[in-house]
């Protein structure tokens, strides 16, 4: 049951939870000076603080009832309307300078409440403002919502679900105020839940920077910086602990990629790097595990689920590689690829796989580069003998290195 409170008191939360509101705005822009859209949000709930202590002055009768009503109305519209910009550029985290046309509603309203005085009757003004922060209030949730698509954060589901419900006792205000026996909840009642939604918006906002910022830094842990895909830590914290019968490794080398850096430089050797990383990743499926192990050799890890064909994909990536157009100045870089596969079996530990996806990949190189091949359960001591022959006596593979 909630209390009963008289208006002065409901007034004071309210303009209690805009204040605090503001200042946990505040706070987080402090905290997280490129996040976009939190000064705004500052803005809007000092301007719905002011419009709140406008309407308690009223309420004293501190104030002539022309004046508290205008500005009340006018000030609080406003703060809606800044309240939904600053939520877009939150919400997409960037700036958004068509948004600032939302400002021509208030001012409409403003300019219709001097026309015709509707400000005057309670009634009318409470409808009409209300009306104005549900319409904002949902734009607001409908914006986070669909921004969803490109991050998904939890906080993001939680700050939406606050401005929704927000919303709705918007909505039963209205309600209520117009007699209307749909509404479940007494006005009184709906405006102290209102303030309460105050509290969560804030709150989970504030969440939503720290989950967002969070989540950037753990991306920038995770990317490779020269070609943006995934780095060696991230691969093998995103492989299981054992491979399932079925599973594949796949070990990936650029063909002469030294004799690039000698011939054309490094400048030239990034270039080829970022683009043919880019290209393999182009060409795999959600689920297949990709990533950058470190100078010019990849991992790609197959789960046995995906009903794949490891020679296959691996097969499709060398020709997208082959295919590819690399041009540096005046100068056309052919690039191709060699790989070495191994399908796991029952029991098999994800150390023996890996070296078997390198042995494979070192009788790729020994006939000649550009193909891949797979490693051969049947024929382990021709395929040792041809790595040995392959490997230089300071050399250690990378997947050894790892395991």
């Amino acid at each position: 049951m909630i209390p009963a409170l008289d208006l002065a008191t409901v007034l004071l939360l309210h303009k209690s939870s805009f204040f605090i509101g503001a200042l946990c705005f505040l706070y987080v822009r402090w905290q997280s000076p490129s996040s976009h859209g939190l000064g705004i949000l500052t803005a809007a709930f000092t301007l719905l603080a002011v419009a709140s202590t406008f309407a308690g002055l009223g309420e004293k009768q501190a104030l002539p009832l022309h004046v508290w009503t205008l500005s009340s109305f006018t000030v609080g519209t406003f703060g809606y309307a800044a309240f939904w910009i600053g939520m877009r550029r939150l919400s997409g985290g960037d700036r958004r300078p068509l948004d600032w046309f939302a400002l021509a509603v208030p001012s409409g309203l403003t300019i219709a409440a001097l026309l015709t005085g509707f400000h005057l009757d309670n009634l009318w003004r409470a409808s009409i403002f209300q009306t104005n922060s549900l319409v904002f209030l949902m734009g607001s949730a409908a914006t986070l919502i669909h921004d969803s698509r490109r991050e998904k954060l939890s906080a993001r589901y939680a700050l939406t679900i606050a401005i929704t419900v927000a919303a709705v006792l918007s909505l039963l205000v209205i309600l209520g105020m117009t007699g209307s026996n749909a509404a479940p909840l007494h006005p009184r009642d709906a405006f102290f839940l209102l303030i309460l939604c105050h509290f969560a918006i804030a709150l989970f906002s504030l969440v939503f920077v720290k989950e967002r910022v969070e989540a950037t830094l753990t991306a920038l842990l995770d990317t490779d910086a020269l070609t943006q895909i995934r780095n060696r830590r991230w691969f093998f914290l995103a492989l299981p602990a054992a491979p399932l019968a079925g599973d594949a490794f796949v070990i990936i080398d650029i063909d002469h990629f030294k004799r690039v850096n000698d011939t054309f430089g490094h400048a030239a050797g990034d270039i080829v790097l970022a683009c043919a990383a880019k290209e393999m990743a182009l060409n795999l499926r959600q689920g297949e595990i990709f990533a950058r192990l470190g100078g010019e050799e990849f991992g790609l890890y197959l789960p046995a689920a995906s009903n794949l064909d490891p020679q296959e994909v691996t097969e499709r990536l060398r020709n997208a590689i082959q295919s590819l157009k690399i041009k540096v100045g005046e100068t056309d870089i052919p690039v191709t690829i060699s790989a070495g596969t191994a399908a796991a079996s029952t029991g098999l530990p994800m150390h023996d796989l890996m070296s078997r996806a390198d042995a494979a990949l070192y009788v790729a190189k020994s006939r000649g580069r550009n193909r891949i091949e797979a490693y051969r359960v049947d024929r382990p001591s021709e395929q040792a003998a041809e790595q040995r022959q392959n490997i230089s006596p300071a050399h250690t593979t990378k997947a050894g290195q790892a395991a």
